[in-house]
């Protein structure tokens, strides 16, 4: 009996090396910002590094008036700079809360509105982020409103944009509009309609919002009609709040459950939160915005007729929403390849 051996890779010598020295240098951000509102609002607030764009920030109590309720106002005052950028990204980090939507407008000076974004979020009651695309020709300031005292905005990401030139092809699903800092994709745009390509057929199940948790319902059903049995099917969801390190579980029929795989963004996006907890020794994290997952089901399990998936919470996992869920079957067609891989000995 052969052992196979051991390859070790020592990659990490020379980080370890760099940061022992402290000589690990942070990656230079000359046009973004973190506005960490919390602190910011603060009477005695330390003013924080600004890009060259952005010239002041304040936050203004307002109070009840007309029947309207009080509410907070967070204004990022602009140089008007457009050789440098002509849009803003701007990206809200907030409790989700229905009627404590924060909502983003862009004015002149004189007071007249350029720019006045929809209201963020949909009402899931979770920790959430969403981003803006501001146009910001003639803009002096940009508002953040929310209804209350503020407490339901964490902060603020704004970065400058650059239009740069992409190529795409002409029969499939054209680029986004933006691409992500932190590699994010992009929100799910389901159709009403199924469709077919290459013997795969995609269809929506589910646009609703379902809200899953330890004390409510920690687990759901999706139910679908199939006209046939696929050779695998993979269904494709977006969560809200997800934990690093509890993914969803998913389930086919009668087959086994096992951990939706999510695509995560890079660590350093300022939506993952940590999570301290007395009985455990290492810190939890949430990723505070949807990100998108998807669970493999054998062929074998589903069947003609009604069909079901469940989507539920780990042991461990604290509350998620769950949105856009999206099934994908393959079926045979004419150019379809396989291999037949003989029995072992």
């Amino acid at each position: 009996m052969f052992s196979r051996p051991l390859l070790i890779l020592a990659c990490a010598a020379a980080f370890a090396t760099a940061q022992e020295a402290g000589v690990l240098s942070d990656q230079p951000t000359p046009f973004s910002v973190w506005l960490d509102l919390h602190l910011l609002s603060k009477p005695d607030a330390a003013k924080p590094a600004l890009p060259i764009w952005f010239e002041s920030f304040q936050n203004e109590p307002v109070a009840a008036k007309d029947g309207e309720p009080p509410r907070t106002v967070y204004r990022l005052r602009l140089r008007r700079m457009p050789s440098l950028h002509r849009e803003l990204l701007l990206r809200v980090f907030f409790d989700d809360i229905t009627g404590l939507q924060p909502v983003v407008t862009a004015w002149t000076e004189s007071g007249r509105e350029l720019f006045q974004g929809a209201p963020m979020g949909v009402g899931a009651g979770l920790p959430s982020s969403e981003s803006v695309i501001v146009p910001i020709d003639g803009a002096d300031y940009l508002d953040i409103t929310v209804p209350g005292d503020g407490s339901s905005i964490r902060g603020v990401l704004a970065s400058s944009l650059k239009d740069a030139a992409t190529k795409q092809t002409l029969d499939f699903q054209g680029a986004t509009e933006l691409q992500d800092p932190f590699g994010n994709l992009p929100a799910t745009q389901p159709s009403e309609e199924d469709s077919k390509l290459f013997g795969r057929v995609k269809a929506t199940v589910d646009t609703g919002i379902v809200n899953l948790s330890q004390k409510g319902e920690s687990a759901a059903q999706w139910q679908f009609q199939l006209a046939g049995q696929p050779l695998t099917a993979v269904v494709t969801f977006e969560v809200l709040n997800a934990d690093l390190a509890a993914p969803p579980v998913v389930s086919a029929n009668d087959g086994q459950a096992g951990f939706a795989s999510i695509h995560w963004p890079d660590l350093s996006d300022p939506g993952f939160r940590g999570e301290s907890r007395p009985a455990e020794p290492a810190m939890r994290f949430q990723f505070t915005g949807w990100v998108r997952a998807q669970f493999v089901i054998p062929g074998n399990l589903l069947h003609t007729g009604q069909n079901a998936v469940n989507i539920g919470l780990g042991d461990d996992s604290g509350s998620v929403a769950i949105r856009n869920v999206e099934l994908q079957l393959k079926h045979n067609w004419k150019h379809f390849d396989y291999i037949l891989t003989p029995a072992s000995k």
